[in-house]
This record gives C-alpha cells, structure tokens and sequence, in this order.
C-alpha cells in the first residue's frame, strides 16, 4: 500500500472525541479520549484506504491542511 495523508477533524462530544475525513466519504469514527480517537483514526482511515485500493476505485487526493473546512471556516 502506498503511504497516504489526509486531514482529520477532532470535535469534542460529551465523551470523548469523534473523528472525519473531509476528503474520504463515510470515513469516520471516534474515541473514548483523544489518544484514543487518534489511535481509532489511523486504524480506519488504514482500513478505508484498503479497500478503496482493492476495490480498485481512485483514491482522491487531500485537501491541503490549510484549505480544511471546520464549522464552516478555513
């Protein structure tokens, strides 16, 4: 597999912390602390890109970090 990069946004829930991918639809999870959410990141967004590459479908390429929208603000 290729070495990939892409943007995460963390947003902080009741309890804990959730996770998405601007650029990967349907890519997203969470955790339970912010260690935690980071360690659940890298493991689906490893996981999404598997099987987008063995699906055989183009992997989009990232949003530069800068050019991430949050709540609607670069």
């Amino acid at each position: 597999m290729s070495r990939y990069v892409y943007p995460a946004v963390f947003s902080p829930e009741e309890s804990g912390y959730s996770v998405f991918f601007p650029d990967l639809d349907g890519c997203y999870t969470c955790g339970d602390s912010l260690q935690d959410a980071i360690m659940m990141a890298e493991d689906v967004l490893a996981f999404y890109l598997y099987d987008e590459e063995r699906a055989g479908n183009a992997i989009p390429k990232p949003t530069p970090s800068e050019q991430v929208e949050v709540n609607g603000k670069e």
